[in-house]
């Protein structure tokens, strides 16, 4: 399979949707596959009609026929068990496939799936899979193709849920990422990362729709009108090329306190034991000076302003906490805070070993509650 700028459009979308209406392929299809955002009279007829009435733009798939499968509502587990086989099917067939259009996501993907907090679960790697197929797909079909992914294009611009909806797309730095940086993930840095390491381009036509906002989307604040998805139909002719991804770096200590070792104690190690030689014998008589080291494992929000927070010792005995400037007092880890308020807040934990010994450097985590 090449990737040309002027010969077939694959492109892998990100849309929410009503039923799309589906048809029989007979030569050289253009196939359509996703939500309500992929049916015919969206972006899929701009591509397959070479833009039309709209000056400037002559680009075409070259195919004589349009298999639209797409459905409203449909997620990426629908889709690659409805759609995806007779996609297959229809690029393995002896004709020649011009083009694939896939759109997935915005119904799984925005539906809570995704948080400003932590990634949709296995997500990226079975979207990645998604790709695999059809670029294996691809490459046995004759001709050149152009396999371009397309990632989600609605921020909700100028509407309430703006702030949340760009910490969903775009993770905890609120930049669309090709590569995997170690912050966290939002669902059009999955889009981009599977597809960068697939070598596919994407089509992103988020920046416009941040830009134009409410301009580019219908009545129903959700799907694209006309310039939306000419906006959108755009995007494919200047895709973003696939980043070369350098490898992670492995996590260390210093990167992960929780792949630290254990701090060593008399009880864990007799030759840090005072020089009494019963201590050597007798490992209860070892007088125990040693503070423990607090760890922090985890914070895992649960709404807007609901936090709980996960925290460990190297050695057993007791955890006290505290928010903001209250004082200290007993608790457990998982330790959880309902109703906070809008704003920045600290939260520290200590523990302390059964001999008595307080670590004196407790935890401290720094977080904000947005409103």
């Amino acid at each position: 399979m090449k990737h040309l700028a002027t010969g077939t459009v694959v492109a892998i979308a990100l849309m929410f949707g009503v039923s799309g209406v589906t048809s029989q392929a007979l030569a050289d299809p253009y196939v359509s596959m996703g939500d309500s955002s992929s049916v015919s009279g969206t972006y899929v007829s701009l591509l397959y009609n070479g833009f039309g009435a709209y000056s400037g733009f002559d680009e075409t798939l070259g195919a004589d026929e349009h298999l639209s499968l797409a459905q409203g509502g449909q997620v990426l587990g629908g889709l690659v068990t409805q759609q995806l086989p007779t996609a297959l099917a229809a690029i393995n067939d002896a004709d020649d496939a011009k083009a694939v259009t896939i759109g997935i996501g915005g119904n799984e993907g925005l539906g809570g799936c995704f948080t400003s907090v932590s990634p949709c679960g296995d997500f990226g790697s079975r979207y990645e899979d998604l790709l695999v197929q059809v670029k294996a797909a691809l490459d046995n079909d004759p001709g050149d193709e152009l396999f371009v992914v397309l990632a989600y294009f609605n921020p909700k611009n100028g509407l309430a849920q703006e702030v949340d909806f760009d910490n969903r797309l775009l993770g905890a730095n609120l930049i669309a990422d090709q590569c995997p940086n170690g912050s966290v993930a939002g669902l059009n840095d999955a889009i981009m990362q599977a597809a960068s390491k697939q070598g596919v381009p994407v089509a992103d036509a988020y920046p416009a729709f941040k830009e134009h906002g409410q301009a580019y989307i219908g009545g129903d604040q959700i799907h694209p009108n006309s310039a939306g998805n000419l906006a959108i139909a755009e995007a494919f002719i200047s895709p973003l090329a696939p980043a070369n991804c350098p490898d992670l770096p492995a996590p260390t200590c210093a990167t992960d306190p929780s792949l630290c070792p254990a701090t060593p104690t008399c009880e864990t190690d007799p030759s840090l034991c005072p020089t009494d030689p019963t201590c050597q014998t007798d490992q209860a008589v070892c007088p125990d000076t040693i503070s423990p080291r607090t760890r922090f494992v985890s914070m895992k929000r649960k709404g807007k302003r609901t936090v709980t927070f996960r925290f460990t010792a190297s050695e057993p005995g007791s955890f006290k906490c505290s928010i903001d400037k209250r004082a200290f007092s007993n608790c457990r880890s998982p330790r959880t805070y309902k109703g906070l308020s809008p704003g920045r807040h600290v939260f520290r934990v200590r523990a302390t070993d059964r001999a008595g010994n307080t670590d004196k450097t407790p935890v401290r985590r720094v977080f904000r509650i947005r409103r």
